[in-house]
């Protein structure tokens, strides 16, 4: 089946402490987000590029695409008030009968494998969410001001993509936003019911601060 992938690059990276949103920082010579858009071009070369801007980083993206032929093969969107607009808006440029990523544009270090979990799993179930073990401890803190131990085997840590056949997401999201929607997983669910789990990859962090870009520069050679 045809594939496609939104990016949702729309964040200010405000937590980064700098001017330059963290989508356009460098790493390792070239844009961040150039990096995540060749990951999901090198899992297949026919993938339809969706990435979703902030109005205002239309210069910036201008003067990258000047540099980059893969830019210039991108579908632009618009981004939202909010990540749940951002990624409405995306949607509108998907067809019916695809299978369709949503991943942050932060997140350079995703695997090939978890692509390909991904995916396939969107192809069989209609969904596939790429999730990673809880590797410490975790309270949760209760009204009284306290907290209780948790059973961490029963939680998981959860990435992007999350893959869906298009026409399922794209009817999940024709939904009035609410704030339990925590990610596209909690929108679909809503509407169709549980999500099919893949195994992620640990390397698949969302950078968000200067110390994850240091972490990301050390990676990025390694992750297949």
């Amino acid at each position: 089946m045809k594939k496609a992938v939104i990016i949702v690059a729309a964040g200010s990276g405000s937590r980064m402490g700098g001017e330059l949103p963290k989508q356009y920082l460098e790493l390792m010579g070239k844009p961040l987000i150039m990096h995540t858009l060749e990951r999901f071009t090198r899992f297949d070369p026919e993938m339809k590029l969706v990435v979703v801007l902030a109005p205002a980083h239309k210069k910036l993206w201008e003067q990258m695409a000047g540099s980059y032929e893969l830019a210039r093969g991108v579908t632009l969107a618009n981004g939202g008030a909010t990540r749940y607009d951002s990624v409405k808006n995306g949607l509108t440029h998907i067809d019916e009968g695809i299978i369709t990523g949503i991943h942050d544009a932060a997140r350079p270090l995703i695997s090939q494998d978890t692509l390909s979990r991904s995916y396939a799993a969107a192809v069989r179930e209609g969904s596939g969410i790429p999730v990673i073990e809880m590797d410490e401890s975790i309270r949760m803190l209760n009204q009284q001001g306290g907290s209780v131990h948790m059973d961490r085997s029963r939680l998981k840590r959860v990435q992007t993509p999350q893959v869906f056949r298009s026409d399922r997401i794209k009817q999940a999201y024709q939904q009035a936003y609410d704030p339990a929607f925590t990610d596209d997983a909690s929108v679909y669910e809503s509407v169709y019911g549980p999500v099919t789990l893949v195994e992620g990859n640990r390397e698949n962090i969302k950078i968000t601060t200067p110390i994850d870009m240091k972490l990301a520069s050390l990676l990025i050679d390694s992750v297949e």
